[in-house]
């Protein structure tokens, strides 16, 4: 049972785990195929996991990529707030390095991995203004981002 709940119709909360996967001078991103919006691989804890063991397992499931190493990098509380609905999203973002010889490294357009309803892509850092990422910390900070030597914690609110 995954971390989610319903507090009523319009109100919810999340437990997300997130990875931030750089390969020269990219980061990878998926959207769902009928959204524009590109986010962060990922996906919601479990009911008694930890979000490593998340993290690893949405990993395998929609990437075939076992994890070895992973590092925690940014504590995320995000509240967006919309015309229908309010979330509040708790996000656990972890730098993780890939084997320099996974496929994934191999892929220059958008592409298909394991699971249906997603595309992916590298996107130059550079060029992240150019997409529409969300939640909407995430190109600044990617921007910026370092070693992951000191964990970030970072309060968002969003009102759309």
């Amino acid at each position: 049972m995954m971390i989610k709940f319903s507090i009523d119709n319009d109100r919810s909360f999340h437990l997300r785990s997130a990875a931030i996967i750089k390969h020269n001078g990219k980061v990878l991103f998926q959207r769902p195929v009928n959204s524009e919006k590109w986010f962060l691989p990922g996906g919601r804890v479990e009911h008694f996991e930890s979000t490593e063991e998340t993290l690893k397992r949405e990993l395998m499931e929609e990437f075939s990529l076992q994890v070895d190493h992973m590092k925690l990098c940014w504590v995320v509380e995000y509240f967006l707030e919309a015309e229908d609905k309010k979330i509040q999203e708790l996000g656990m973002h972890y730098f993780v390095e890939i084997p320099e010889q996974h496929r994934l490294v191999n892929y220059k357009d958008e592409f298909k991995g394991e699971e249906d309803g997603y595309t992916h892509k590298w996107i130059e850092i550079d060029e992240l203004d150019k997409y529409k990422i969300v939640p909407e910390f995430v190109v600044p900070q990617l921007q910026k981002l370092g070693d992951c030597s000191n964990i970030e914690h970072t309060v968002l609110t969003v009102v759309r």
